[in-house]
């Protein structure tokens, strides 16, 4: 699949890079700074690369026309950085200008753009409860909520979206200084499911009456950290193998993911 890529310069978006192309994918990575990718992975990632496009992830007209030069099918957003409450929101505006541009695309074309992008896990329910992950964290990521609600405002037939809901993130041992071809691609090891948080598990104190409640918030903040995480490798396959496989049953919802036997952070 012909596959453009924003946030190839942030530790997901590096692994993204790997990923894809294990899985086949014909890769065109938009960046803002070309230098700081050469220096992220080696000159035969850079040469595996469909193109290399240096423009700014909120300019539509400039990403509508790298979707255009390069036959786009597919794009996976994972661009962008967290930023404190009071300063201007960067991953929302991200998501609208691309958004925007592959829907423009899709109309013209009579087909629909497939697209990844991502937000946190709050909306997700969780098992055996009527409650979602945010009612025990009010507002916590408030930068990815604006993401998730530019997107669901989209309907499918416009645009084929999915939003991942990462948690935590680290790397996959051994820790590589710059990301270099992969011999053949991963297959992750993630639990994947949509619109509820996969495996989640309460204990009996969250049932005890009078203090449960109690129990209840403080099993969800620390299984949230400690069983949450996931490699960046993993969570770059799962993207790179669901664009391989053409299925579309994630279409429309937000997807969670827990990883077996992951360390904790």
């Amino acid at each position: 699949m012909r596959v453009l890529l924003f946030g190839g310069t942030g530790r997901l978006g590096s692994r993204c890079i790997q990923a894809h192309l294990a899985h086949g994918h014909v890769l065109t990575v938009y960046v803002r700074n070309t230098d700081k990718l050469k220096t992220m992975v080696t000159p035969a990632v850079i040469n595996s690369l469909e193109a290399v496009v240096a423009g700014d992830a909120t300019d539509s007209v400039a990403i509508k026309k790298a979707i255009e030069e390069h036959n786009i099918e597919a794009i996976v957003d994972v661009a962008g950085n967290q930023v404190l409450p009071w300063k201007e929101f960067v991953l929302s505006k991200i998501a609208k200008a691309v958004t925007d541009a592959a829907v423009a695309v899709g109309k013209e074309r009579g087909k629909p753009i497939r697209v990844w992008l991502i937000t946190w896990p709050g909306e997700l329910k969780l098992s055996g409860s009527e409650n979602a992950l945010e009612d025990f964290f009010p507002m916590a990521a408030a930068q990815h909520v604006a993401t998730a609600e530019v997107v669901k405002a989209i309907p499918v037939s416009d645009l084929k979206w999915s939003l991942l809901c990462v948690a935590w993130m680290y790397d996959a041992p051994p820790k590589q200084n710059a990301l270099d071809l992969l011999p053949s691609p991963r297959h992750h090891t993630l639990t994947v499911q949509s619109s509820v948080l996969p495996g989640w598990k309460w204990s009996f104190l969250s049932n005890l009456p009078y203090v449960g409640g109690f129990f209840k918030r403080f099993e969800v903040w620390l299984n949230t950290i400690l069983e949450y995480g996931a490699y960046y490798e993993d969570v770059a396959d799962l993207l790179a193998e669901d664009l391989e496989s053409g299925d579309d049953s994630r279409v429309g919802k937000l997807v969670g993911y827990k990883q077996m036997g992951a360390k904790s952070t």
